[in-house]
Protein backbone atom coordinates (compact mmCIF):
# COMPACT_ATOMS: atom_id res chain seq x y z
CA UNK A 1 0.00 0.00 0.00
CA UNK A 2 1.27 3.29 -0.78
CA UNK A 3 2.22 6.03 1.57
CA UNK A 4 -0.94 7.78 0.29
CA UNK A 5 -3.48 5.07 1.19
CA UNK A 6 -1.76 4.00 4.23
CA UNK A 7 -1.49 7.82 6.00
CA UNK A 8 -4.96 8.12 4.89
CA UNK A 9 -5.99 5.30 6.73
CA UNK A 10 -4.11 5.36 9.43
CA UNK A 11 -5.00 9.07 10.34
CA UNK A 12 -9.16 8.60 9.86
CA UNK A 13 -9.10 5.77 11.89
CA UNK A 14 -7.36 7.37 14.85
CA UNK A 15 -9.60 10.29 14.16
CA UNK A 16 -12.72 8.09 14.14
CA UNK A 17 -12.30 7.24 17.64
CA UNK A 18 -11.92 10.66 18.52
CA UNK A 19 -15.07 12.56 17.35
CA UNK A 20 -18.92 11.85 16.86
CA UNK A 21 -18.94 12.65 13.14
CA UNK A 22 -18.28 10.14 10.18
CA UNK A 23 -14.55 10.33 9.36
CA UNK A 24 -13.65 10.43 5.68
CA UNK A 25 -10.91 9.88 3.21
CA UNK A 26 -10.01 11.57 -0.26
CA UNK A 27 -11.33 14.70 -1.36
CA UNK A 28 -13.44 17.17 -0.01
CA UNK A 29 -15.51 17.56 -3.09
CA UNK A 30 -16.69 14.41 -3.00
CA UNK A 31 -18.47 15.12 0.08
CA UNK A 32 -22.03 14.94 0.38
CA UNK A 33 -22.98 13.98 4.17
CA UNK A 34 -22.53 16.71 7.01
CA UNK A 35 -21.34 17.08 9.11
CA UNK A 36 -17.75 14.75 8.79
CA UNK A 37 -14.04 15.22 8.65
CA UNK A 38 -12.05 14.68 5.75
CA UNK A 39 -8.38 13.47 5.95
CA UNK A 40 -6.37 13.74 2.78
CA UNK A 41 -2.55 13.30 2.24
CA UNK A 42 -0.98 16.44 0.54
CA UNK A 43 2.72 15.26 -0.12
CA UNK A 44 5.71 13.04 1.38
CA UNK A 45 9.19 14.19 1.16
CA UNK A 46 11.86 11.59 1.67
CA UNK A 47 13.94 12.71 4.65
CA UNK A 48 16.87 11.81 5.50
CA UNK A 49 17.51 10.33 1.87
CA UNK A 50 17.78 6.66 0.81
CA UNK A 51 15.61 5.72 4.34
CA UNK A 52 11.94 5.37 3.36
CA UNK A 53 11.47 7.57 6.28
CA UNK A 54 9.15 10.43 5.07
CA UNK A 55 7.85 13.77 6.40
CA UNK A 56 4.34 13.44 5.16
CA UNK A 57 1.64 16.83 5.10
CA UNK A 58 -1.82 16.26 5.43
CA UNK A 59 -4.61 18.40 5.59
CA UNK A 60 -7.49 16.90 8.22
CA UNK A 61 -10.80 19.17 7.30
CA UNK A 62 -14.23 19.79 9.48
CA UNK A 63 -16.87 20.34 7.05
CA UNK A 64 -20.21 21.34 8.53
CA UNK A 65 -23.87 23.00 6.73
CA UNK A 66 -25.19 25.57 8.67
CA UNK A 67 -28.44 26.56 6.49
CA UNK A 68 -31.96 26.09 7.13
CA UNK A 69 -30.75 22.32 4.94
CA UNK A 70 -28.48 21.86 7.90
CA UNK A 71 -29.15 19.99 11.39
CA UNK A 72 -30.39 21.68 14.16
CA UNK A 73 -27.23 22.80 16.83
CA UNK A 74 -25.25 21.96 13.13
CA UNK A 75 -22.65 25.22 14.15
CA UNK A 76 -22.45 24.00 17.82
CA UNK A 77 -21.36 20.29 16.41
CA UNK A 78 -19.44 22.05 13.75
CA UNK A 79 -17.33 24.04 16.77
CA UNK A 80 -17.47 20.56 19.12
CA UNK A 81 -15.61 18.55 16.35
CA UNK A 82 -13.11 21.10 15.35
CA UNK A 83 -12.04 21.58 19.13
CA UNK A 84 -11.93 17.59 19.28
CA UNK A 85 -9.76 17.44 16.11
CA UNK A 86 -7.32 20.43 17.41
CA UNK A 87 -6.61 17.96 21.23
CA UNK A 88 -6.61 14.57 18.80
CA UNK A 89 -4.09 16.63 16.62
CA UNK A 90 -2.28 18.27 19.90
CA UNK A 91 -2.23 15.16 21.97
CA UNK A 92 0.23 12.89 23.42
CA UNK A 93 -1.86 10.14 22.30
CA UNK A 94 -1.71 11.12 18.38
CA UNK A 95 1.58 8.08 18.28
CA UNK A 96 -1.39 5.85 19.04
CA UNK A 97 -1.63 6.38 15.31
CA UNK A 98 -0.05 3.38 14.82
CA UNK A 99 -2.01 1.21 16.30
CA UNK A 100 -4.82 2.43 13.55
CA UNK A 101 -2.31 1.66 11.02
CA UNK A 102 -1.24 -1.32 9.26
CA UNK A 103 2.67 -1.33 8.98
CA UNK A 104 2.62 2.22 9.44
CA UNK A 105 4.91 3.82 11.99
CA UNK A 106 4.35 7.85 13.26
CA UNK A 107 7.68 8.97 14.34
CA UNK A 108 6.23 12.32 15.67
CA UNK A 109 4.85 15.58 14.54
CA UNK A 110 7.11 18.21 13.45
CA UNK A 111 4.32 21.18 12.18
CA UNK A 112 0.93 22.02 12.56
CA UNK A 113 -1.26 24.98 11.69
CA UNK A 114 -5.52 25.77 11.91
CA UNK A 115 -7.46 25.62 12.05
CA UNK A 116 -8.24 27.83 9.25
CA UNK A 117 -12.31 28.93 8.52
CA UNK A 118 -14.04 29.17 5.48
CA UNK A 119 -17.28 29.48 4.59
CA UNK A 120 -19.04 28.74 0.71
CA UNK A 121 -22.36 28.15 0.26
CA UNK A 122 -23.19 28.05 3.59
CA UNK A 123 -20.61 25.11 4.38
CA UNK A 124 -18.25 26.00 7.05
CA UNK A 125 -14.80 24.31 6.46
CA UNK A 126 -11.75 24.33 9.36
CA UNK A 127 -8.93 22.88 7.79
CA UNK A 128 -5.85 21.88 9.89
CA UNK A 129 -2.34 21.05 8.15
CA UNK A 130 -0.39 19.00 9.78
CA UNK A 131 3.37 17.18 9.14
CA UNK A 132 4.86 14.39 10.81
CA UNK A 133 7.57 11.94 10.38
CA UNK A 134 6.57 8.24 9.34
CA UNK A 135 7.86 4.99 7.72
CA UNK A 136 6.10 1.80 6.35
CA UNK A 137 7.10 -1.46 7.02
CA UNK A 138 7.32 -4.63 9.24
CA UNK A 139 10.08 -3.63 11.75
Amino acid sequence: MSYRNQSESAMAAYLQEKVGVPVLVGLRDEVKSMPCVVVSFVSAQENPPDTGNMDIQMQIMVQSQIDEEGAPGALDVHEATVSEIDTALGSELLPSINQAGDSFHYFGKQEQSGPDRELQDMVVSEMFTITFAAALGDF
